[in-house]
């Protein structure tokens, strides 16, 4: 079996950052939207677009956490 190659190359490792961008790109729209159409009066809408902000950056979080936690290859040893 292959070992997933851990480190700044890895395709998981970049997945799980786009990803958090994007997540907390959209947390960010989201509260703007919310905040927006709290103040119109709309506090369906603003609540639901808050919900979508706060799960968005709790999402966000988590696979910020998740690539955090990876574990770092361990140095080679070179004999000589």
């Amino acid at each position: 079996m292959a070992e997933r190659a851990t480190g700044s190359d890895d395709p998981f490792n970049e997945t799980v950052a786009t990803t958090g961008l994007f997540l907390l790109i959209t947390a960010i729209i989201a509260l703007a939207f919310a905040l927006a159409s709290w103040t119109m009066a709309e506090t369906v809408i603003g609540a639901f677009a808050g919900a979508v902000a706060l799960l968005s950056f709790v999402s966000s979080i988590l696979c910020f956490k998740a690539q955090a936690t990876e574990p770092t290859p361990a140095p080679a040893e070179v004999a000589a």
